[in-house]
């Protein structure tokens, strides 16, 4: 399978130039990587606070849809629980239509505990809701008909969809940050930071034993995307590129903190203490370290994915960009250096035959 590339992004309010303008760079700035070489756009769903203004992810990749024609769309997450099963199963299948078959969907319960509260149900019901829904949501696709039959937090009279969606028997399958469970359900699977040889062994085993069993979730996906998700950052010199990502990490870092606990933004009186090992293991210490930034000229991060690509665990690299404060001049340059330089080395390498 060629590697592909794609981008990830929360499309952050760190200006003060309003939602419309950002909104507007941000597809101009999309459809330059689509031209650039890029196979998909990643958006986050988040509610109530800055680290994202784009609370409906389907409302905002329709808009991309009308406005590129080979990008993938892909919600990276749908927070399922937060989400009434019957309206999110219209969205995303009027998505996939609108875009004549290009969604892809990420599925995940949320990482925020007080969004399950905003949305009237306990952080702790989170994981259990979230696979209800996603069965309803692929036996829907698959059939045409959601239904809450067995249910335990759902009840609502079945619904026949009157169309049929582009794709069958569902769009690919993604989730984020847990080989165990992208590997049991087949998923496409992302990580944050390089992925190690032994992850990449675990996600192939669990994936390999699922195959025949019930809850393996992408029957029709030959080879599974295996995604390494790195923040990046390119700029003329390594010490530019730097003093940029430092500067929108320490953006980013804020509001990733304040996504945090039980009580929303606009109330918190002091920032929430990071509620999961997970969440203590990425967020604190340095991101350069951990290799959750890469940041540098164009050759140096060309040199960078090259030898990560000749390295054979990934098949998928997701630029997390742009983050914090950046600009938007800051992410075309980054775009656009990747694609003029990055994609055609890491492409180059695999026509040579180098061992991936």
């Amino acid at each position: 399978m060629a590697i592909e590339f794609g981008i990830f992004d929360h499309i952050e309010m760190h200006t003060d130039r309003g939602a419309e303008n950002l909104y507007e760079e941000r597809i101009a700035s999309l459809k330059r990587a689509e031209q650039g070489g890029f196979y998909a756009f990643h958006l986050a769903e988040h509610h109530g606070h800055g680290l994202s203004i784009c609370p409906s992810p389907p409302v905002f990749l329709t808009a991309l849809a009308r406005e590129t024609t080979r990008l993938k769309l892909i919600p990276t997450v749908v927070c399922l629980p937060l989400h009434d099963p019957v309206r999110i199963f219209e969205e995303l299948a009027m998505l996939d239509v609108l875009s004549h078959g290009r969604l892809e969907i990420g599925v995940g319960k949320g990482i925020t505990a007080f969004e399950h509260l905003q949305f009237g149900h306990p952080p702790e019901e989170a994981s259990a809701r979230s696979q209800e829904i996603l069965e309803m949501l692929l036996t829907g696709w698959e059939t045409g008909i959601i239904s809450s039959e067995g249910s335990t937090f759902y009840d609502f009279v079945e619904l026949q969809l009157p169309f049929k969606p582009i794709q069958h028997p569902y769009p690919p399958i993604w989730s984020a940050g847990n080989v165990e469970t992208a590997g049991r359900g087949g998923h496409n699977f992302i990580f944050p930071g390089p992925i190690s040889d032994e992850m990449r062994a675990r996600y192939d085993e669990l994936r390999a034993a699922s195959r025949e069993q019930p809850g393996h979730h992408n029957p029709h996906v030959a080879e599974p995307r295996i995604a390494q998700c790195t923040a990046v950052v390119i700029a003329p010199t390594d010490d530019e590129a730097e003093a940029i990502a430092r500067r929108a990490w320490g953006t980013y870092m804020a509001a990733m903190m304040r996504a945090r606990g039980n009580v929303p933004p606009h109330l918190q009186e002091s920032v929430p203490e990071l509620d999961t090992p997970f969440a203590r293991e990425m967020l604190t210490g340095d991101p350069f370290e951990k290799g959750l930034i890469f940041a540098g000229s164009v050759e140096r991060v060309r040199d960078y994915y090259v030898a990560e690509a000749a390295r054979g665990v990934a098949n998928y690299f997701m630029l997390m960009t742009p983050i914090g404060d950046m600009t938007t001049e800051e992410l075309d340059y980054t775009l656009d250096a990747f694609s003029s330089e990055v994609i055609p080395a890491v492409r180059e390498m695999e026509t040579a035959g180098a061992p991936l």
